[in-house]
């Protein structure tokens, strides 16, 4: 009896190995991918068929004994964790390790990596100087400059500087060769009023435009363009044939079209453009990077774009570029500054976009129109930061997009501290994007159509921290396009003096966004307003601080919640949260910390790896603490387990 009771114990242990094997998870490959302040973190596993795990990063700085406790991991495609441990130091060495727990058998998976370092801005090589009044014989010393950028950029090796001297030069670069990590190329304008301009000599001062009636005139044209302007700030808008430009279609009632060989011009006044600057773009960029390691800086780009491929300065399949200080206006194609296939680890920061006329002009006019531009556009790979740019006037401000077909792009990118105001759509787009580990972070955006638009996410996380959305327009986040890439919306605040415009307010079916410790603020409207058909599922609210002047505060799948506590009962939604006015210090001058008295005060929910860093017994709800002081509670930390 004892042999048969243990020969079916043995018999029943063999049946029971291949699915315990098939529960439980072990560890795969764990990638690193860093830039200066976050380190994105993938992690492919095996196991776990029954799908009970879950996982979270810890970190520490090399060599310190505790472990920092991370984010929560996301599960993406084909059997992989994911997630960013946030709030680095640019140029240090960190421990990370991704942590699975599962009932069925967990495990973990250890690496180290270095944070980027500031790229440099010393050039170790010789200087080519380029002036307005240089030859392309000369030996390119300041005393015998060059003429052109792409004499200077053909001599040019790794290491060497590009220095412009001010003046405006009609011209164009495409980059021949390549620099190196250690040893960029670097063009870089030479003190204020360096100008890099589009346009075609030939048309800026003609005194032979025709006029044909109306306040219209012409002159022969054969060429294609995107961009046509009057002076230094008229851009005129792409009519699409002579007879809308009569009839001011559109709601505009100046601009542009080329028919049977003629330019046509109609000026906002209706004056003679042959008392006029007119700039007619003649080349596609101003600066075309499909090398690595190029620095450009401090120019002021404008009069670019032929197609929807050009811009100001594009980038394309080059890796380690630096775009800072530049002043980019009055451009045509896709974005001001366009990150096209390609290009990684790119800096985009420091640069001014701004348009004189986009903004003004109505939506429809501008939506699917060849003015429908970008100050930054990411289209390409991984590692691209771009902060601390100010986009103003135009009709989108900084935009991921395009990773329909590849995960890659946009992923492992940081968005932060940029100025976006003025935009006639959206702010920030994160749209058509697999968006992993995508990152934006502590934005500023005032004063436009749409704040954030998220439309879709296919896989994240997607990161959108500590950002300040105010005064839009149609409302703070659209959400839309079944987008169902888990995205961690946290410690926002939104805010307006536009009536009827909401904190959040979709447009078509979305999932898996989780708003936690936010100021949501509705200004003739609910905070949330989601009607029917468009919360699809996996989305939560928590730890907000929710307020509205209207009849409802929170609208969700179509119903209306007056209060907080109907809001939990018919939902579930908010059981942290608070209700009530967030006391600003001055929200009409666009100060938005919290004053004394602030319900958002210590009312926020801890969020290891995104509010570590807080004053007081618990994180401020919102974008900014009320003291800026040291922690009173440390962050999260446990001991080494290994």
């Amino acid at each position: 009896m004892r042999s048969a009771l243990l020969s079916s114990a043995i018999a029943l242990l063999a049946f029971a190995s291949p699915a315990a094997a098939q529960y439980a998870t072990t560890a795969g490959t764990l990638e690193l991918y860093p830039t200066f302040q976050s380190v994105g973190v993938r992690l492919t596993y095996g196991g776990d068929s029954n799908l009970n795990g879950a996982a979270h990063l810890e970190w520490r700085q090399s060599g310190a004994s505790t472990w920092n406790v991370g984010v929560n991991m996301a599960r993406i495609n084909n059997s992989r964790w994911a997630g960013s441990v946030l709030w680095l130091a640019p140029g240090a060495t960190y421990d990370v390790r991704a942590v699975v727990s599962d009932p069925d058998g967990g495990a973990t998976a250890t690496g180290t990596v270095t944070t980027r370092v500031e790229p440099s801005t010393l050039a170790t090589g010789r200087t080519w100087w380029v002036a307005t009044n240089g030859n392309d014989a000369n030996s390119g010393s300041s005393s015998a400059p060059l003429a052109t950028l792409s004499a200077a950029a053909n001599n040019a090796q790794p290491g060497d500087e590009i220095r412009v001297k001010p003046g405006i030069y009609y011209q164009t670069l495409d980059t021949p060769k390549a620099g190196t990590a250690s040893a960029p190329i670097h063009l870089v304008a030479d003190g204020a009023g360096v100008r890099l301009d589009g346009s075609d000599p030939a048309f800026l001062k003609r005194t032979d435009w025709r006029s044909d009636g109306s306040g219209i005139y012409s002159v022969p044209y054969s060429a294609t363009t995107m961009y046509v302007g009057a002076d230094s700030l008229q851009r005129l808008y792409h009519q699409a044939s002579l007879s809308a430009l009569q009839s001011n279609a559109n709601g505009v009632s100046q601009g542009w079209a080329v028919e049977s060989g003629r330019l046509y011009v109609k000026l906002e006044d209706g004056s003679s453009p042959n008392n006029h600057t007119m700039h007619v773009a003649r080349y596609n960029q101003g600066v075309y990077v499909d090398m690595s390691y190029w620095r450009i800086d401090g120019f002021d780009v404008r009069c670019f774009g032929l197609n929807a491929n050009g811009g100001g300065i594009v980038t394309m399949n080059a890796n380690g570029v630096t775009v800072t200080h530049n002043t980019l206006y009055a451009n045509g194609g896709r974005a001001y500054i366009l990150l096209r296939a390609g290009t990684s680890n790119a800096l985009i920061a420091n640069n001014t976009s701004w348009d004189a006329r986009i903004d003004t002009w109505p939506w429809a006019a501008v939506k699917a129109h060849d003015e429908e531009n970008n100050g930054v556009s990411n289209r390409g790979a991984r590692g691209n930061v771009i902060r601390q740019n100010t986009v103003d006037g135009l009709f989108n401000g900084v935009d991921v997009t395009g990773g329909d077909t590849d995960e890659n792009v946009g992923a492992d990118c940081d968005l932060h501290d940029n100025v976006l105001k003025h935009l006639g759509d959206d702010a920030i787009e994160t749209d058509v994007t697999s968006a992993i580990n995508l990152r934006v972070f502590k934005n500023t955006v005032d004063r436009v159509f749409s704040g954030f638009s998220i439309a879709p996410n296919y896989q994240g996380p997607e990161y959108v921290l500590y950002n300040t959305i105010t005064n839009t327009t149609r409302g703070g986040f659209k959400l839309s396009i079944s987008s169902s890439g888990q995205t961690w919306i946290a410690h926002n605040t939104l805010t307006g003096d536009v009536s009827g415009s909401p904190a959040v307010h979709p447009s078509g079916p979305w999932s898996n966004m989780h708003f936690y410790n936010n100021i949501l603020v509705g200004n003739g409207s609910a905070a949330v307003s989601d009607d029917a058909g468009e919360s699809a599922s996996g989305n939560t609210f928590d730890g907000d601080l929710v307020f509205s002047n209207y009849s409802a505060l929170f609208r969700w799948k179509g119903t209306n919640y007056s209060t907080l506590t109907a809001l939990r009962t018919g939902t579930g939604f908010e059981t942290n949260g608070r209700s009530g006015d967030p006391k600003f210090v001055s929200a009409a001058s666009g100060d938005f910390r919290l004053l004394t008295g602030s319900p958002a005060i210590d009312g926020g929910m801890r969020l290891p790896g995104i509010n570590d860093s807080f004053s007081g017994t618990a994180p401020d709800i919102g974008a900014f603490e009320f003291n800026s002081g040291p922690d009173m509670v440390a962050p999260a930390a446990i001991n080494d387990l290994r």
